[in-house]
């Protein structure tokens, strides 16, 4: 009997323990994608351009822990995101989902963080989603992450948040060590971004304003006992956007506006002090005369003028989450296969230095099928780093896409697109002979 006391007392004692884990309310979401590519000239080169092809994949799993109403915890993971059959890396190198497949073939937690409903609002604390807000045009939340603390406040139609961000890769120490006696140095190498934000809804539409302050100190640090050399970037980014439905008709539009410095001496004379003002921004209108609806693009982000070497005119680039083609600016494209042209211009980054014009019509003849052709043209809004600089023209691109969804999380893409490569390419080398290129593209794509 005393051994039978003894196992029940245990066991009561193992389910009370177990119980409050138990309560927890476990949530699961995410995605899986895999793509395929064939670009046959990625290199724009005249007879000789290689082709490349290959297979992308991600799986991005994201688990919610209700602890209790209104506290939780959430996490994020991607796996096994790589290009199929290459070979694996063992230094992985980078902390973001972009840019690196080393780290990411295996397990690679980005998300981690709480949410508690304090004072009437949304408290989240922990690595989260950076660099996302209004349109697509300029985010890469996809791909950004790091720590932030925000909260967010709704009264009716009015949404107020706060926002404290930190760059990863930077500290609030300096890593030369304590100064010796009788010699200062910079010890601050930090970067942050705090920023405030507010946007209002209404039934058919919404509109918002970021005002964000960017401080990077992590080229601040000097050695003991040397001259102070160091800069920071002092810069102030302001965001307003909108989306509208007026009938038929549906309008969006963004405008990044970026001032301050982004280089400013710590010592006098040191350096050049350089001044930024920036500016990108897109607008979209779009007509449904159902089954079919066309529409007009708009899209510009100031180029830095190589003359003006005290301005940084760069407008924010941001933009990993927007592609507008399937080929020009498409950041999972050039991620996986390179940069394109004989003068590598780098397209991973988001959009920069670009003016564009893009027309597009599509139809949706049945509700599971949506088939669309766009065709672009894009040129550079100023020369290129250096002088000498041939040509402005990226030049135009036709896509045709086709998207049927096999389910209502299951969607299957097609793609063609053909570009014909303009002379911006050729850097500074007026010899040099581009040629156009083509791609076609496959992706499924599937939610849960």
């Amino acid at each position: 009997m005393k051994k039978f006391w003894i196992v029940l007392l245990s066991v009561a004692l193992i389910m009370a323990f177990a119980m409050p884990v138990c309560a927890a309310d476990v949530k699961f979401s995410g995605s899986y994608l895999a793509q395929g590519y064939y670009d046959n000239n990625r290199a724009l080169l005249k007879d000789g351009g290689a082709s490349v092809g290959n297979v992308w994949q991600r799986l991005r799993v994201q688990t919610e822990f209700k602890v209790q109403e209104g506290l939780s915890l959430t996490t994020r993971f991607d796996a096994m995101e790589k290009i199929w059959g290459a070979s694996r890396s063992a230094t992985p190198t980078a902390n973001t989902s972009a840019g690196n497949n080393a780290e990411a073939e295996n397990i690679k937690f980005e998300h981690v963080y709480v949410t508690a409903g304090l004072w009437g609002g949304v408290l989240k604390v922990g690595y989260q989603q950076q660099s996302a807000w209004g349109l697509d045009f300029g985010n890469s939340g996809d791909s950004n992450y790091g720590p932030r603390v925000s909260y967010q406040y709704t009264a009716g139609p009015w949404n107020i948040f706060l926002i404290w961000d930190k760059y990863e890769g930077s500290k609030y120490y300096s890593s030369l060590g304590p100064a010796a006696a009788g010699t200062t140095y910079q010890v601050d190498s930090d970067a942050e971004k705090p920023a405030a934000a507010f946007w209002y809804t209404w039934d058919k539409g919404n509109a918002g304003l970021l005002v964000q302050w960017i401080r990077n100190a992590t080229s601040a640090v000097s050695a003991p006992a040397t001259p102070d050399l160091g800069y920071k970037a002092e810069r102030w980014l302001f965001v307003p956007y909108f989306r509208a439905q007026m009938g038929a008709l549906y309008l969006e539009g963004e405008i990044d506006y970026l001032t301050g410095k982004t280089k400013k001496y710590e010592v006098a004379g040191a350096g050049t002090d350089v001044t930024a003002e920036g500016l990108a921004g897109i607008l979209t209108a779009t007509y449904d005369f159902a089954p079919m609806y066309a529409g007009i693009s708009l899209i510009y982000v100031a180029g830095d003028d190589a003359g003006t070497s005290d301005k940084d005119e760069s407008g924010n680039p941001g933009g990993s989450d927007f592609n507008p083609c399937l080929l020009l600016f498409n950041y999972d494209l050039a991620r996986w296969n390179g940069a394109i042209g004989p003068n590598a211009t780098v397209m991973s980054a988001g959009i920069s230095n670009a003016q564009i014009l893009q027309v597009f019509v599509g139809v949706k003849p049945m509700p599971k099928l949506d088939v669309k052709a766009s065709y672009t043209i894009a040129q550079a809004d100023k020369d290129g780093t250096a002088s000498g600089w041939v040509s402005k023209n990226y030049g135009s691109e036709l896509d045709l896409t086709a998207t049927y969804k096999i389910y209502d999380n299951l969607s299957y893409m097609v793609g063609f697109a053909y570009l014909w490569a303009g002379d911006y390419f050729k850097g500074t080398t007026t010899s040099q002979i581009v040629d156009n290129d083509y791609l076609v593209t496959h992706k499924l794509t599937l939610t849960f």
